[in-house]
């Protein structure tokens, strides 16, 4: 399926206005596996948080920490907790920034980490699922 296509069924889907903020690719083997990988809810709405700010590759995830638990409805601290639970199942890395420089002492999200997992992780759930290379295709 082209890219031109993909985003017309998205837009088809969603509408123009529903997409006025953007959207975000998330892979469908993240939510598939959740549980295997012992992700709460709150590790995955954290990680979608972040997400959303992942545009490319090499880009530089560095969102606030108020901004998130704005976002999610939650304190500050369920954040600070959620993300510190992220990194200590490897699922992200944090890189801590000066307060007098460019990202004003904001946190540096690396998500690859996590990325590579589901990478590693996601042929064996569509195994278990025995889902064909064909119907993923048809998507």
């Amino acid at each position: 399926m082209s890219q031109n296509n993909t985003e017309g069924h998205i837009v088809e889907k969603w509408g123009d206005d529903g997409l006025c903020l953007g959207w975000t690719a998330v892979p469908s083997a993240l939510i598939f596996l959740q549980s295997r990988l012992g992700l709460t809810s709150t590790d995955l709405n954290v990680l979608l948080n972040l997400m959303i700010h992942w545009w490319k590759p090499d880009d530089k995830i560095y969102p606030s920490q108020d901004s998130i638990a704005n976002r999610m409805g939650v304190s500050k601290r369920t954040v600070q907790r959620t993300l510190d639970r992220l990194v200590e199942m490897g699922f992200i890395e944090i890189i801590k920034t000066k307060r007098n420089g460019r990202y004003k002492g904001r946190n540096i999200y690396n998500l690859k980490p996590l990325a590579m997992i589901i990478d590693t992780m996601a042929p064996s759930i569509k195994d278990s699922m025995n889902i064909s290379k064909e119907k993923v295709d048809e998507k």
